[in-house]
Parts: C-alpha cells; sequence; structure tokens
C-alpha cells in the first residue's frame, strides 16, 4: 500500500484549491470569483486566519481539497468504473471552462489507473473523521 499521509493547513482563499471550482457552483450566476453564494455550499474561514485545506500525501502525489464536499466528489469520480471524461464532467458543470482546464485531465496519470485509483479511494475514505480539525496556531499559506 503506497504511504498516505494528511495534515490541513490554513491558505488565504479556499478558491485556489483545485476542485473548487468545479465542486462549488455559484448559485447566483456570474463571476464563480466574486459569487457570494454557493451550493454546495462554500468553506467557512476560521474567523481571520484563513480557510482550511486537507493537504493528503499519496505515494509520490500530493492533493488538496478546501472542505469535505471536494473530498466527497474526488472519492466518487474516482470509484467509478469507467472513470468518466474529463469532457462529461465539464458538461455536467454546466461551465464554458474547457475539459482540459478539469481537475480530473490535471490529476496525474499514475493516479488513473484502476488499481491506484482503488487503493487511492480505499486510503481517502479511511481518513479520520477529525482530519478536517486544524493544528493550532497555524499561520496562512499562500
Amino acid at each position: 500500500m503506497p504511504l498516505v499521509k494528511a495534515h490541513t493547513e490554513i491558505r488565504r482563499d479556499w478558491r485556489d484549491a483545485p476542485l473548487a471550482f468545479w465542486v462549488h457552483q455559484e448559485t447566483a450566476g456570474g463571476n464563480w470569483r466574486s459569487a457570494t453564494s454557493f451550493e454546495p455550499a462554500a468553506p467557512k474561514p476560521l474567523g481571520k486566519r484563513g480557510y482550511l485545506f486537507l493537504v493528503v500525501d499519496f505515494g509520490r502525489e500530493t492533493l488538496e481539497f478546501s472542505s469535505p464536499a471536494q473530498l466527497a466528489h474526488f472519492i466518487e469520480v474516482l470509484s467509478k468504473n469507467p472513470l468518466p471524461t474529463s469532457r462529461r464532467l465539464s458538461t455536467l458543470r454546466g461551465s464554458t471552462a474547457g475539459p482540459n482546464s478539469h481537475w480530473l485531465s490535471r490529476l496525474p496519470a499514475s493516479l488513473k489507473t484502476v488499481k491506484r485509483r482503488a487503493q487511492l479511494v480505499d486510503a481517502l475514505t479511511q481518513l479520520p473523521p477529525d482530519v478536517w480539525k486544524p493544528a493550532p496556531l497555524q499561520k496562512p499559506r499562500g
């Protein structure tokens, strides 16, 4: 089994997570970056410190999520056999962003094989429930 480590970090903007745009859809239309209402709801800041990110090291790859909804979506997509295409997932988002900018197209090919996906999904589903708790006294990154 590949080495799996997870920790949290505080970052300035939850929107910087690779899955943020694809999971948290603006409800009022308009520009996603300046939207204030999302479905599912956007992550809430930790006061003025910033936003909690879950950083998962899986073998040589690092994955980043800024909400449990993103992690759940990631697991859901990688659990499918066959793996959906980024074109199909982009269409479901209803966005003009092309499939080449989708998080799945940016995911390293080494994580897309059936065997590695199964290992990754298994590892992610076994993360403890308190994995989303911030470490004390973290300062924002980025």
